[in-house]
């Protein structure tokens, strides 16, 4: 796969103080990636380097073969960024303000304002007056104005804060749709893990400004070869105490839980029909995103 960005041992002090230690990932064409962390972990200021709002100490960022320290144009020109709550001008239109924006840039025509508003669904709101825009608008219109310049990367910090339900699953859907359809590379980085899992490829987590792991979603999420399988049965017939002594099974009012390995399913089963216990159903309660990143950032 095609390399967009590649952080390379990338370092940042401040009054002496290593806030980044040391990061090196690449992120790959037409993925969404997320960044992950506690707060303070270093998200907002690994991005700011990425962007160019924030001076690298040590290490490099390479963007599309062009490095930021080499060729710093060169490279922040292939990307389009929010970097917290996108600003407007609230008296213009949001026309008006893509307007705006697209004479900071050489060669953007009104044929591509037009497509990307149509791109994030404000074709019906775009000449009303900013200061009207409900807040996922405003977001939709930050997007737009990210991508007018066609950007190989998009980064996006916190792009869902504030958004109701829907607002979020709309920009989920844009985000999955520039990725899929245009080979955009798009980084995330939000607190809404359940929104992450459904959003993003790949994910990476950083802590106290070291990174911890990079992994495909579904890998991260899924690695433990235990798994919690939840048992619908009828009455235990007085079987609750073997099923804790055996299984370290968790009794609950329609059946018990357990944690156990695939391959002890069927051990079970024999054991219930044996005894003579009903069984409705067998499901799996598979850890979050959530409870993957809690585990591996307790420390």
């Amino acid at each position: 796969m095609k390399t967009v960005l590649s952080l390379k041992n990338v370092k940042k002090s401040i009054k002496g103080k290593p806030i980044i230690k040391g990061l090196s990932f690449d992120v790959h064409e037409g993925e969404v990636f997320g960044f992950l962390g506690p707060n303070g972990a270093g998200k907002t200021t690994t991005i700011r380097m990425i962007v160019g709002l924030m001076k690298i100490s040590e290490g490099d960022i390479v963007i599309c073969g062009k490095s930021i320290a080499k060729d710093f144009a060169g490279a922040v020109g292939k990307i389009g960024a929010i970097v917290e709550n996108p600003e407007m001008y609230k008296f213009l239109t949001g026309y008006q303000n893509l307007l705006q924006y697209a004479r900071m840039h050489k060669g953007i025509q009104k044929e591509k304002i037009i497509e990307v508003v149509e791109l994030v669904g404000l074709s019906d709101k775009i000449h009303d007056k900013v200061h009207t825009y409900s807040l996922g608008m405003r977001q939709r219109l930050g997007l737009a104005q990210s991508l007018l310049h066609d950007p190989k990367l998009l980064i996006l910090d916190e792009p869902t804060n504030g958004l109701d339900p829907a607002g979020i699953r709309e920009i989920r859907g844009h985000l999955r749709k520039l990725a899929r359809e245009q080979g955009m590379s798009v980084i995330v980085s939000s607190h809404l893990l359940s929104e992450m899992e459904l959003m993003c490829d790949r994910i990476a987590i950083i802590q106290n400004g070291e990174l911890i792991d990079v992994q495909n979603i579904n890998d991260f999420v899924h690695q433990d070869k235990v798994s919690s399988y939840v048992f619908e049965t009828g009455n235990l017939g007085g079987k609750e105490q073997w099923l804790r002594d055996k299984w370290d099974a968790k009794i609950l009012d329609d059946g018990f839980s357990v944690d156990i390995a695939r391959e002890q399913v069927p051990v079970i089963l024999r054991s219930l029909i044996e005894y003579d216990i009903e069984i409705f159903g067998i499901g799996t309660a598979n850890k979050t995103l959530e409870e993957r990143f809690l585990e591996v950032t307790a420390n």
